[in-house]
Formats: structure tokens, sequence, C-alpha cells
């Protein structure tokens, strides 16, 4: 075995994902643990133009793009994390979340945290299956007390 080396990267199962119950200043962050297929889009999103004289539109880079979705697997007894993120989902509530590659206090995890809006839960079931929640997220316009803006930023923050 090659002692000397470290592996570079990781499976789905080792990536986690939290939610803040806290406040944005003193976060409590709970953990999502039936939570699967996380994925997210980042980077530029893309403005439809339209040029005079043409019949087409193109695309051009516009703002930064941040929003995903996620599959929750509900539990058939009680289940407080189901019911937080509906609850976020039903009132338009922000919900702080956070996606690192190992556990919240590993030593050296990566990966982000962002303010977020559910969209709709589109929940299916399919007989003796669990109900699965399919939940897309968005970038929420959000400001903490101080009114500065709160984006997507990674984790540990640059200055940690």
């Amino acid at each position: 075995m090659a002692t000397d080396l470290v592996r570079g990267a990781y499976s789905g199962k080792e990536t986690f994902l939290y939610y803040n119950s806290g406040t944005h200043a003193s976060p409590a962050w709970v953990e999502v643990p039936r939570c699967r297929n996380v994925s997210v889009e980042d980077g530029p999103a893309l403005a439809d133009v339209e040029f005079h004289g043409s019949s087409n539109t193109s695309q051009i880079p516009g703002y930064k793009a941040f929003s995903g979705s996620l599959e929750y697997v509900r539990s058939r007894a009680a289940d407080t994390v189901y019911d937080a993120l509906k609850a976020a989902s039903e009132n338009g509530d922000i919900i702080e979340l956070m996606q690192l590659n190992a556990e919240q206090g590993t030593a050296g995890a990566i990966g982000w945290t962002a303010p977020c809006i559910f969209g709709g839960f589109s929940e299916t079931a399919n007989g003796g299956d669990a109900v699965v929640a399919s939940v897309p997220f968005s970038l929420a316009d959000a400001y903490d007390a101080s009114g500065n803006q709160i984006s997507r930023e990674p984790f540990p923050a640059p200055s940690e």
C-alpha cells in the first residue's frame, strides 16, 4: 500500500447536507440524513438576447446563478427534519443550507453554504416504497441584520 497517496475523489455517500435551525449569526447546523441526489448548478446564467433584424435569439452570459435540487426520503415515523424543510417551503422562508464532503467538524471538510428558498415538494410513492420528495431550491435574496447581502459562500470561508 502506498502510504504517501491521498484519495482525490469522493463518492456521493460521503457528502453531507445540513440546514441551519439557528440564526445566521449563530448557526445551529442540523444534518439532513435522509437526503440523497443533491444536484447543484453554480456558475453564469445565460440570458436570451434578441437581435434586430434576426429571426433567432442567442444566449449570452448574464448574472451568476446558484440553484439545485435534492431528494428526501421521508420516514414513516415522526420526521422533524422533513417537517422543518416542508414548513420552510410552504411558508416561503429562507433556509440556509450547507453541503460538505465530510461530516461537519471533520478537519479538511470543504463545501458551500447558501441562503436558499425551496420550491414545491414533488412527492411520489410506489407500492411499499417510502415517499420520496424531490425538492428544487434556489439562492435567496437574503440580508443579515446589518444589511449585508448573504450569498453562496465556500466552506470554510477563505478567512478561516
